[in-house]
């Protein structure tokens, strides 16, 4: 699970690495050429390295998996499209939440009634099964929402160029590496799973909160060293969470479970990257009204802050700096309300753990295989 768990988590921290490395270097359109070359090596090692399946006739669940993908399509039609199109004030946006809603509905109520569904819900009769979805999902809105703004709080907001700011995510990828693989190769056979996963979520915690201090003048390694320490809380999650989530689930029904348990990470992290967009936009917004209701020709703050320039709030030159700067300001805050909202919703899934029961190989001592 921690080799496999590199390319899950190490992958996506890298990503904007690389396609600074090629939008400085090459074009912004190899950022989606590059992948013709990953998927032909992907191909030529599935067919020259994997043993051959015997497959078997089984009987497919038709109206289920229907139902699941237009209730998965429409919410995420719902969530990609949402912000641009002003969310429930548009009737494409509450048609597709109803068909989503629905579709979930339906799926439910024919799963529960099927004898052999597509897929099957009496998975999260498991306890540890259904926690772990519900902090793996909750995770990968706290670290995969907060990842996809930070190259616009860098660039849009404090001015680094893209290859300095594609080079932030490298300490990142480091640290994930090397927590995955320390993790799932020392840590999980010695100490409990669940104190290995909490540590994860308070290290993510910590790491959000780091975020949520910066100001504009922000260095490199200030902006570095948050997601190191939240790379480090990556590792410490993903693994213990797997071995948690799938501990009593039998070798019949590992398929079923692990492609569930993927679904739910990825809807996670669709959610996260919608709240933390949708929340940094209405909180521009919110506090540039509150900021410049403070600001008036009258204002000593404003007259302090121009006269180094030489300018006054009355001048067209001075209202337009002082503008600006609002504007700045207005961004900071809620760039920091988004990863301090971050960090709080790593420290809330921590009790989900207490919920969940001891590894069957910790609890009779042995090691982990």
């Amino acid at each position: 699970m921690a080799m496999f768990g590199l390319g899950v988590v190490v992958a996506p921290v890298m990503g904007p690495t690389i396609g600074a490395l090629l939008t400085e270097y090459y074009s912004w359109r190899m950022v989606f050429f590059v992948n013709l070359p990953v998927a032909a090596m992907a191909l030529l090692l599935m067919s020259g390295e994997l043993p051959e399946d015997r497959p078997q006739r089984v009987r497919v669940d038709w109206t289920g998996l229907i139902l699941l993908t237009l209730a998965i399509g429409a919410l995420q039609f719902m969530l990609d499209q949402g912000q641009q199109r002003d969310w429930f004030s548009s009737r494409l946006i509450q048609s597709a939440a109803a068909i989503s809603a629905t579709g979930f509905v339906f799926f439910l109520i024919h799963g529960l009634s099927m004898r052999e569904p597509i897929v099957d819900l009496r998975l999260f009769a498991d306890r540890n099964f259904a926690m772990g979805n519900l902090v793996i999902a909750g995770f990968a809105v706290a670290m995969f929402g907060g990842i996809a703004i930070l190259p616009l709080f860098v660039q849009g907001l404090l001015g680094y160029p893209v290859l300095e700011a594609g080079n932030l995510f490298i300490p990142r990828g480091l640290a994930a590496g090397f927590s995955m693989v320390i993790t799932g190769a020392v840590l999980v056979p010695r100490v409990d799973a669940r104190l290995l996963a909490a540590g994860g979520l308070l290290l993510t915690g910590l790491g959000n909160f780091m975020l949520g201090r910066l100001n504009l003048d922000a260095s490199f390694w200030q902006l570095a060293w948050p997601g190191v320490v939240q790379a480090l809380g990556m590792g410490l999650v993903f693994v213990p969470m797997s071995t948690l989530a799938f501990d009593r689930i039998g070798p019949d029904r590992q398929n079923e479970a692990s492609g569930l348990y993927g679904v739910t990470r990825q809807i996670g992290s669709s959610v996260g990257i919608a709240i933390v967009a949708v929340t940094v936009v209405r909180g521009l917004d919110l506090f540039h009204v509150d900021l410049i209701a403070h600001i008036t020709p009258y204002s000593m703050e404003a007259r302090r802050y121009l006269a180094p320039l030489g300018l006054t709030p009355e001048s067209p030159r001075g209202a337009a700096v002082l503008a600006a700067e609002v504007s700045r300001q207005a961004a900071l805050m809620s760039y920091v309300r988004v990863f301090t909202m971050l960090g709080w919703l790593s420290l809330a899934l921590m009790p989900f753990l207490l919920v969940m029961t001891k590894p069957v190989h910790q609890r009779r001592g042995g090691m982990a295989h």
